[in-house]
């Protein structure tokens, strides 16, 4: 595995379903979300919307 790349293992398991995923951060957070409320998903991401402008202004 390349050094830089961000790599997750997650196994979900809910009465809608499960999955499990051994990958890349960014796809596995992906597929993940696919499993929540769309609630839930708009939540999620107003989350990573006000984290990326507080990253962004510290420079990161």
């Amino acid at each position: 595995m390349d050094q830089t790349s961000k790599h997750i293992t997650l196994e979900l398991e809910h009465a809608a379903g499960s999955m499990k995923f051994d990958g890349d951060l960014a796809e596995g957070l992906f597929q993940a979300a696919r499993h929540l409320t769309g609630h839930e998903r708009l939540e999620l991401i107003q989350r990573l919307q006000d984290k990326h402008a507080e990253l962004e202004a510290v420079g990161r």
